[in-house]
């Protein structure tokens, strides 16, 4: 029932409803021969000036089409005229006029008539006109009021995000003298894990900085591509099992930006999903750089069998986010893939570099 209420028909509805009551009771007074079908007739004939009006207006007049409008109008009005006549004075004769309503051998005037219609179309084009002002106010308000909300709504999520991000990271200092330590304590003994740990700390440090809240949110791609490097120098190192992921740039990686950790992102999900290990089909990655953008391709054989790791989904459509945050339209990101095989384009074009 609530929902019935707040429904514009029913307001409308209702509104004119009361509206035929009060014509009805007012003309009553003066004209004890006043009916409820005469003023229930004469209301519907208003109310139907009325929404032409509206519609016409919202159709033409709100798209600066303004001729379009008064000639549509003007239709409506020669046409609501000639229906009129028909139906006060032609075969029907109900004879209804504006201050009398029903007269018995009354004279036809034609200034009387005219004077009618234009008081009939006047009062309701203008009852009109002030509706649609109002609307087109009440909208204007209502979308500077969600505009607001929206960055009330932003400006929350950021503080909650600098919060969340500010209590989980860890100081870099502290991190820095732990591995240190690491390090010094191990490198003597053995060069290349103390080298690993150098590395582990560098990625570390990066993945640290794409995610303080203050820091940049677009690097360049040739640092992209290095920490990527070291994701994939420390991975080898990890895996039990050699696997096989080709790495190609071409171009000045110097030009263009991107959001940091997408390139491991993608990264990630080879490890995940694709089948990394078969080195006569290699996964691989390739960065292509030109002149108004880049390209960004990573194709992978699917992984056999059924996914060791459920596929949720999340990082990439981060990187959509991320992606789409930093470049907008100059953005795009397709995926194509059949029973073996996948294959995911990021490209940036910006055509004003």
């Amino acid at each position: 029932m609530n929902k019935l209420l707040q429904t514009n028909w029913f307001r409308h509805f209702c509104f004119w409803i009361l509206y035929a009551l009060y014509f009805f009771a007012v003309n009553a007074l003066g004209n004890d021969r006043m009916s409820g079908t005469v003023a229930t007739v004469t209301v519907f004939y208003c109310a139907i000036i009325f929404y032409v009006v509206s519609f016409v207006l919202k159709s033409f007049f709100s798209r600066g089409k303004l001729f379009m409008t008064l000639a549509v109008l003007g239709t409506f009005y020669v046409i609501s005229g000639c229906v009129v006549y028909w139906l006060l004075y032609g075969s029907l004769g109900i004879k209804i006029v504006n201050g009398a309503y029903v007269v018995s051998g009354g004279s036809f005037r034609w200034g009387q008539f005219i004077q009618t219609l234009l008081v009939m179309h006047g009062n309701y084009t203008v009852i009109a006109l002030v509706y649609y002002h109002y609307k087109g106010k009440l909208k204007e308000l209502n979308e500077k009021l969600a505009a607001v909300e929206k960055q009330l709504e932003a400006e929350s999520n950021m503080k909650a995000s600098q919060y969340t991000t500010f209590s989980a990271q860890v100081h870099p200092h502290m991190m820095g003298n732990i591995f240190n330590h690491l390090k010094k304590e191990i490198a003597p003994k053995d060069p290349e894990l103390g080298r690993q740990i150098g590395e582990i700390y560098r990625l570390m440090k990066f993945y640290m900085d794409a995610h303080d809240a203050d820091g940049p949110n677009k690097i360049l791609l040739s640092d992209e591509v290095a920490a990527l490097q070291q994701y994939l120098s420390i991975q080898a190192q990890i895996e039990k099992d050699p696997f096989y992921i080709q790495l190609r740039c071409t171009g000045n990686l110097m030009r263009f930006g991107i959001a940091p950790t997408t390139l491991q992102t993608l990264a990630g999900n080879l490890f995940k999903h694709a089948d990394i290990w078969d080195k006569q089909h290699p996964a691989s990655i390739d960065v292509l750089v030109e002149h108004s953008g880049y390209m960004i391709r990573v194709k992978n054989r699917k992984r056999p069998g059924r996914q060791i790791l459920p596929s949720h989904g999340v990082g990439l459509r981060n990187v959509r986010k991320r992606m789409e945050y930093l470049f907008a339209e100059d953005f795009t990101m397709s995926e194509m893939q059949d029973e073996q095989t996948y294959e995911l384009t990021l490209c940036v074009e910006n055509f004003k570099n």
